[in-house]
């Protein structure tokens, strides 16, 4: 036996014999192994042998290389000679191959056994399962490095708050954000230390929010406001922090820089503004150049109509013939480009009333029947006659796009036939279609799907061009161009049509063989009730049409151009009326207060007041009585707003520009005045009819107050600021007469007005003194008694705001309306009897 075994056996009979170490090594959770010098196993507690999974029996005597793998073994031995080498304790984590077989790991302490003399005689090991800790640990860390890398990675900001708003850690991206290198640099300052006052306390307020509400706030859009450089967007989340118990424990957030997408969206919110107001100058300029190119055009298309009714040469009627066909033809270049410009802009609106589709065809096949003739081209129609005849849509859209269709198929024919065919869809083929149009109430039976087809055999379209074709401004080639013409709007317009009306234009083609072009509607068909009422009132129309008027009329015409006023006073003479021309809508006003007519022709763009103002001051005048006076409305601009105003301005019906002498007979012919006003030819000057408060039933003519022979208009020192007369004789067509007779006709308005607003005012009656004030107000602005208009406007405007119910200021207004109005009358009589 060696000195080692000698020693140890005393040991372990010490230790194994000792009740009370036994029991306190017993007693512990964790696993006490003692070994002696040589590395025997001498004593282990009961922890140990549990977690071994052994006997001690088993490991009793034994060193590690007999209870170990090797490389294990090999490890232990060299801690356990190192700790009795050098006489301290060890503590250390380390693996080991658990009871089960798996690898786990301990935290152990291995301390040096000396005996009573100091000797050492073994070492003690203490050691206790920490393979849960361990993971957690390995867990955290790796937590840890995904969080590290995240914050340093990510391009967003992301922040940690305490419940003071003090940043407890943020990313490397928002510490660059707020000018830092350092992220650490940043911890425990806030909002106020980075941001404008305003923006922080914002931020602040988010947070408080948040804490006490315990709820995010999510994609949030925010204008950060900087003390030192420009705004910029940031789309943020914030949201609670919390502890491991739930417990709030500040606030956290991820916010993404949007700057560049607010700048790019205000970009592109100015680029659509821009585009719009691009449009919308479009339109106007359209609207305009309409305007400016439909007037010399009324010239020309007027003048051509009266030179064709005068006795002619061959040669002359062949100009005469050659006028209206370029004026045609520019026309419907006109309309082709304002019908793109309106479908293009989506203004153009579809009316939704009862025709009749057999009727419409018809009539575009009768417009084309002569350049069908012409050529040797044959036009024939067939129809489905289970098909109703009766619809609520569209004819005069629906007959542009035959009129264009057909209009192709004739112009691109030389030779052969072109055939117009309508038959039902059946429901398979109609399944797709929604009925295009928004019926009026009451008028709609049920609904019917039909395909139009219109079938040439011209020259065809090539494949390739098929496509191309349906685009605006596009012919089938250039050569085509050259030898056919047109704009290459026609298909595109069309082909817009037909799908506003819910279908779509297709077309088959064989070069050589001919062209088939096609769109399937579905439509309301009208009731029985308003069938009967279309066809009753087609009849009538066309009986009008056939008739000529057999009652002379007295036509006031509104009109600023001088060329225009020719025009239409020659035409109005061809057929059989009076007219008399007004410059302007406040001279026709005047004129229509003051002599008596049957129709007004109303311009809708004329200076002073336009011919929408004229009427809705002719219609205010008209309050109270059985009067009404027709007013057909001149447009030139050919839009659908025009159209729309003059209804809302109470118009009865619109002519546009140039006017055609048989649409102008047409109108003229459907005129049934209730009191035909007496035609006075001569006296234009006699007092208006009716019971207007501000009409009186002069019988004179006015003639002994009013010296026309005058040349000159002036007032003496006391009236010389009462009443612009330069400007009033600018303005006022006649010269000096046209003053002078104006004159009498507001001294007599003036009169009554005044008498009118003094009655309104102290009754509180705001309405009628408002619309009094503005009638006076009209008429010294043309006079131009500029004091008395002011005095009135400022009486309109406190009846606008019912501001004439306070006494102190009704009596204000009154004295002065009073006084000037003494001042201006004055001054008129001295101007009528100078």
């Amino acid at each position: 036996m060696s000195d080692s075994d000698a020693a140890s056996d005393p040991m372990e009979r010490e230790f194994q014999s000792s009740a009370t170490y036994r029991a306190l090594a017993n007693s512990l959770p964790l696993s006490v192994l003692i070994k002696a010098c040589d590395g025997r196993r001498v004593f282990a507690n009961s922890a140990y042998l549990k977690w071994r999974g052994v006997r001690w029996e088993d490991v009793a005597g034994k060193v590690d290389a007999e209870l170990f793998p090797p490389e294990i073994a090999q490890q232990y031995s060299a801690d356990d000679r190192v700790v009795l080498a050098g006489g301290g304790s060890s503590q250390t984590v380390e693996r080991t191959r658990m009871a089960d077989g798996s690898l786990g790991w301990i935290e152990r302490v291995k301390s040096p056994i000396h005996d009573a003399s100091g000797r050492l005689i073994g070492l003690q090991v203490l050691f206790w399962d920490v393979t849960a800790r361990v993971e957690a640990e390995e867990k955290s860390r790796f937590e840890q490095s995904l969080l590290k890398t995240l914050l340093e990675t990510i391009p967003d900001s992301i922040y940690f708050k305490d419940l003071e708003s003090r940043y407890l850690r943020v990313s490397g991206a928002m510490a660059e954000k707020f000018g830092y290198v350092d992220d650490e640099a940043i911890l425990g300052l806030t909002d106020a230390d980075m941001f404008t006052p305003e923006h922080a306390q914002q931020a602040l307020d988010d947070e408080h929010r948040v804490i006490q509400s315990g709820e995010a706030l999510v994609d949030r859009v925010e204008r950060e406001t900087w003390p030192d450089r420009d705004d910029t967007w940031c789309l943020t989340t914030k949201m609670p922090l919390r502890s491991d118990t739930g417990e709030i424990m500040g606030t956290c957030g991820i916010s993404r820089d949007i700057t560049a997408l607010k700048r790019s969206e205000a970009a592109l919110q100015e680029a659509v503004r821009m585009a719009d107001a691009a449009n919308r100058a479009k339109s106007e300029f359209l609207a305009n150049m309409s305007h400016e190119i439909r007037t010399p055009m009324n010239a020309m298309v007027g003048m051509a109509d009266l030179l064709a009714q005068t006795p002619l040469s061959e040669d002359q009627h062949e100009y005469v013939d050659t006028i209206r066909r370029s004026s045609d033809s520019l026309l419907r270049l006109l309309n082709d480009i304002l019908d793109f410009s309106k479908i293009e802009a989506r203004k153009l609106e579809l009316e939704s009333i009862v025709f009749s589709l057999g009727y419409e065809i018809q009539a575009a096949i009768s417009t084309l029947t002569y350049q069908a003739t012409e050529k040797g081209i044959k036009l024939h129609y067939t129809s489905d006659a289970s098909l109703p005849n009766h619809y609520i849509g569209d004819p005069g859209r629906l007959r542009q796009v035959l009129v264009n269709l057909i209009g192709n198929a004739v112009k691109f024919t030389d030779r052969g036939n072109v055939t117009i065919e309508v038959r039902g869809l059946t429901p398979a083929e109609a399944s797709d279609l929604a009925t295009s149009e928004t019926p009026v109430a009451g008028t709609v039976s049920s609904s019917a799907a039909f395909r139009i087809s219109i079938v040439d055999t011209g020259i065809g379209i090539p494949p390739a061009q098929q496509a191309a074709v349906l685009a605006p401004f596009t012919q089938a080639d250039a050569s085509t161009t050259r030898r056919f013409g047109g704009t290459g709007l026609g298909l595109s317009i069309t082909r817009q049509l037909v799908e506003l009306m819910g279908g779509k234009l297709q077309l088959e083609s064989e070069v050589g063989i001919g062209t088939k072009f096609y769109f399937d509607l579905r439509m309301p068909t009208a009731d029985d009730h308003a069938a009967f009422q279309y066809d009753a009132y087609q009849d009538d129309d066309l009986v009008v049409q056939e008739s000529q008027p057999t009652q002379r009329l007295r036509v006031l015409v509104a009109e600023d151009g001088v060329t225009n006023q020719h025009v239409i006073a020659g035409l109005l003479r061809s057929l059989g009326h009076e007219c008399s021309i007004a410059g302007d809508g406040r001279e026709a006003f005047v004129k229509w207060r003051s002599e008596p007519f049957d129709l007004v022709l109303m311009d809708m763009h004329m200076p002073v007041m336009d011919g929408p103002a004229a009427t809705r001051a002719i219609r205010q005048q008209e309050l109270g009585s059985d009067d009404h006076i027709p007013i057909i409305a001149l447009t030139a601009a050919a839009m659908a707003e025009d159209a729309r105003l003059c209804r809302e301005s109470g118009m009865d019906e619109f002519l546009t520009k140039p006017i055609r002498r048989r649409r102008l007979q047409e109108i003229l012919a459907c005129i049934h005045p209730i009191h035909p006003a007496a035609l006075m030819v001569e006296d234009t000057d006699a007092g208006p009819a009716g019971d207007h408060p501000c009409r009186s039933a002069s019988s004179g003519d006015g003639d002994d107050v009013i010296p026309l022979a005058c040349k000159e208009l002036s007032l003496s020192d006391a009236h010389a600021g009462c009443l612009d007369l330069d400007s009033a004789r600018s303005r006022i067509p006649g010269g000096v007469s046209g003053v002078l007779r104006l004159a009498a006709v507001f001294r007599q308005e003036c009169q009554c007005l005044v008498g009118e607003l003094q009655k309104d005012i102290a009754a509180g009656d705001h309405d009628a003194a408002r619309r009094n004030a503005h009638t006076l107000k009209g008429a010294c602005s043309l006079l131009g008694a500029n004091l008395l208009q002011s005095v009135v406007c400022e009486i309109e405007a406190e009846a606008g705001s019912q501001g004439l119910a306070d006494p102190a200021q009704s009596q204000r207004l009154l004295e002065s309306l009073q006084g000037e109005s003494a001042r201006v009358l004055d001054a008129v009589d001295e101007l009528l009897t100078t």
